[in-house]
C-alpha cells in the first residue's frame, strides 16, 4: 500500500513526469505539394491550428512541420498544410505525424532533442525563441534577414524593436538616443524560402547637438548551408555626416556563420570588412537562448592587426535581450 501512495504523490507533485503523450496519426495521401491528408490514431486528436511534426516512417527523423487546416465530420481524414520541409528527405504516404507544443522548451525538448536550422519556424508568435529565427546577433554585429513576428516586441540594451507584420519590423537604438542621436530603422523581409531569406533595411539618424543627419541602407541575406549551419550576410552603406560618422560615405560587409547546438543555443563567428578603412575584423559569440530571454558573450575585433582592447581593436562584451 505504501509504495502505491508514494507513486501517486510523486505523479501529483511532478507534472512533468505525468506529461501526456503527443497525439499521433499517419499520412494517408498527398493532395498537393504543400498539403497532406492525415488519419488519426485516436478520433478527435487533431484540431484546426494544431502544429504537427512529420516523421520519416523508416528512420523516425523529423522532416518538417504541418499545421492542421480543416477536419470534416463526413471524412475520416484531416487536411494539413506543410509549413516547412527539410531538404534531407521526402514526405511520403505512411509517414507519421504527431502533435507538438512549441510554446515551452521543457514541454517539447524530448521531441526536439536535436537543434536544427531547418526546424526553425517563422510565423508563430507564441512559440519559444528556441525555435524562432535569430533577428539580432549582438550590439556591434547588428541584425539578420529575419524579422520579428507580428505584434512581437524586442527589448534589449542596444535595440528596441516591434513587429509591424510578419515581414516588416521597426526598431531604434536606445543608447544612441541617450547620446543625442535620434534614430529609426525599418526592415522589410522580401523573400523567405527553404534555402535563403533576403531583407532590406533603411535607417535614419539625426544628431541633435551638431544638427547633422546620417542615413544607411542595408541588404541582409541568410543562406542555409545544412541543418546545423546558417550563413548571415550583411552589406551596409552609410552616407551623410555626424559626430559619430566622420566619413560622408562608408561601406561594410560581414559574413557570419551560425551553428546551432543540440540544446538550440547558437555559436556565431565570421569576418567583417570595412571597405573604406580597408580593415578586416570579425567576431566569435556564444548565444544562450531561452523561451524569451537571450544572452550572448562576444569577442569582437574591429581590426585584427590592432592588438589593443578598445573601439578600434578588440572588445569583449556581454549582451542580453528579450523577445516577448
Amino acid at each position: 500500500m505504501r509504495p502505491a501512495i508514494f507513486v501517486l504523490l510523486f505523479v501529483l507533485l511532478n507534472p512533468l513526469h505525468a506529461r501526456a503523450e503527443p497525439a499521433r496519426g499517419t499520412i494517408r495521401s498527398i493532395p498537393s505539394a504543400n498539403e497532406i491528408s492525415i488519419s488519426e490514431t485516436a478520433q478527435g486528436s487533431f484540431q484546426p491550428g494544431d502544429l504537427l511534426l512529420i516523421r520519416d516512417q523508416v528512420q523516425n527523423e523529423i522532416l518538417g512541420y504541418a499545421e492542421v487546416t480543416s477536419r470534416s465530420p463526413e471524412s475520416p481524414h484531416i487536411l494539413a498544410r506543410v509549413r516547412s520541409h527539410s531538404n534531407n528527405g521526402l514526405i511520403r504516404v505512411d509517414d507519421a505525424v504527431e502533435s507538438i507544443d512549441l510554446s515551452d522548451f521543457e514541454k517539447s525538448k524530448d521531441q526536439m532533442s536535436q537543434g536544427r536550422h531547418d526546424l526553425v519556424i517563422h510565423g508563430k508568435r507564441f512559440i519559444s525563441s528556441k525555435y524562432k529565427p535569430q533577428v539580432y546577433l549582438g550590439a556591434l554585429t547588428g541584425q539578420t534577414a529575419a524579422t520579428l513576428e507580428s505584434g512581437e516586441f524586442f527589448v534589449g540594451l542596444a535595440l528596441l524593436g516591434y513587429g509591424l507584420g510578419e515581414t516588416l519590423q521597426i526598431s531604434t537604438q536606445p543608447f544612441l538616443n541617450i547620446l543625442g542621436e535620434t534614430n529609426l530603422q525599418l526592415k522589410w523581409q522580401a523573400i523567405e524560402n527553404e534555402d535563403f531569406r533576403i531583407s532590406f533595411g533603411a535607417e535614419s539618424r539625426y544628431n541633435l547637438d551638431y544638427k547633422r543627419a546620417i542615413g544607411s541602407f542595408s541588404v541582409y541575406w541568410d543562406t542555409f548551408s545544412n541543418s546545423k549551419f546558417l550563413t548571415y550576410n550583411q552589406l551596409r552603406i552609410t552616407t551623410g555626416e555626424s559626430e559619430l560618422y566622420q566619413r560622408r560615405t562608408s561601406a561594410e560587409f560581414s559574413v557570419n556563420y551560425g551553428y546551432i547546438t543540440n540544446r538550440w543555443n547558437r555559436i556565431i563567428f565570421g569576418p567583417n570588412i570595412d571597405i573604406q578603412e580597408e580593415t578586416l575584423g570579425g567576431l566569435l559569440s556564444y548565444q544562450w537562448v531561452w523561451d524569451h530571454f537571450h544572452s550572448a558573450l562576444t569577442l569582437q575585433a574591429r581590426d585584427f592587426t590592432n592588438l589593443e582592447f578598445g573601439s578600434e581593436g578588440y572588445l569583449v562584451y556581454l549582451d542580453f535581450w528579450w523577445r516577448i
